[in-house]
């Protein structure tokens, strides 16, 4: 009788000491001070306003770095048929003068594509919102300012598909035949510094990369060819830069037909033409003619009637992306 007192009152004593420290136990609920709100998927008008304000902004600033690298690539043409490097052997002589232009149309060229992916961003934006309506309202001469956009970027494609055969296909086929440096080595040739017009990897689009010059809303037209992935394209390799390209060939069909302007009117003599290795006609002196072509990365001769070479030789055929309005200025030699 005592040994089960003593136990009930053992128990009794346990859960006493027990429950104050299970009633110092606090749960504290979930909770957050945030206050709901609603973010806008798509901007508003004033949003839609800045952006066409920077598109007609940066396409104002596309023009003027596309005149600096058409230069400096033209410029880099004239050089490479200078004279070879001092010390350099006559078969593999890269021209010294090249090393500079070259650097500049590499520097105007990376800056040139990052302008162009920016202004490419702020173009989806405007024609969503013109596709949904939300230009709508627009003040009219901001609507005015959304076509003239969209017209001019068909413009901006039509540039970069020019600039990409100029300066991919065209003058990276001729600094490779004259074993010059591409790329980044050609700027550290020529003493470039790693200022803001420099390429820097990572950063800025390297022009001699040809994903870069794709954009979203490229065709089958656009896909690059002439890439230096055969044998004849190696440094060194004896390649005729007259002979056109198997994907030019296969896609003039295919491509939509366009005029292009051929201007003879500084030649006091017929000059002939001819797209892809065929002949089109002439255009006679003093003249200014339209020739019917196909849109896409070309290869165009044009020589006048006293000139004694043929359409293929070395230095008769010029590469480039025809597209509706393009033109050629015939300059004679007196």
């Amino acid at each position: 009788m005592f040994h089960g007192l003593l136990g009930v009152w053992l128990a009794l004593a346990a859960s006493a000491s027990a429950a104050p420290a299970a009633s110092a136990t606090s749960v504290i609920p979930f909770r957050t001070d945030a206050q709901p709100r609603v973010d806008p998927v798509f901007g508003d008008a004033a949003s839609l306003r800045l952006s066409v304000d920077r598109f007609l902004a940066l396409q104002g600033e596309m023009d003027h770095v596309r005149d600096e690298f058409s230069t400096a690539v033209h410029e880099t043409l004239a050089a490479l048929a200078g004279p070879p490097a001092l010390g350099a052997p006559m078969s593999k002589a890269c021209p010294a003068a090249t090393a500079a232009p070259y650097a500049r149309a590499l520097a105007a060229g990376g800056r040139y594509l990052l302008l162009g992916q920016q202004l490419q961003g702020h173009f989806r934006d405007i024609r969503r919102a013109d596709d949904l309506g939300d230009a709508a309202a627009l003040t009219p001469d901001y609507r005015i300012k959304v076509k003239q956009a969209r017209d001019l970027h068909q413009h901006l494609l039509d540039d970069y598909r020019e600039m990409r055969v100029a300066f991919y296909d065209q003058l990276g086929a001729e600094m490779r035949h004259a074993t010059c440096k591409t790329g980044l080595q050609a700027t550290a040739r020529a003493g470039a510094k790693g200022g803001d017009g420099a390429v820097k990897p990572g950063v800025t689009p390297n022009p001699t990369d040809a994903s870069a010059w794709s954009l979203d809303e490229a065709g089958p037209l656009d896909e690059p060819h002439g890439a230096p992935s055969s044998a004849a394209d190696k440094p060194g390799a004896r390649t005729s830069v007259s002979e056109p390209a198997a994907a030019s060939r296969a896609s003039t069909m295919a491509a939509p037909a366009i005029w292009i302007d051929v201007d003879n009117t500084l030649c006091p003599q017929p000059t002939r033409v001819s797209v892809d290795g065929q002949a089109l006609g002439e255009v006679g002196a003093r003249k200014k003619s339209s020739v019917r072509t196909h849109a896409g990365p070309r290869e165009i001769c044009a020589l006048p009637a006293s000139d004694a070479r043929a359409c293929g030789d070395p230095g008769t055929v010029r590469k480039a992306y025809l597209h509706e309005g393009w033109s050629l200025t015939v300059h004679c030699e007196r």
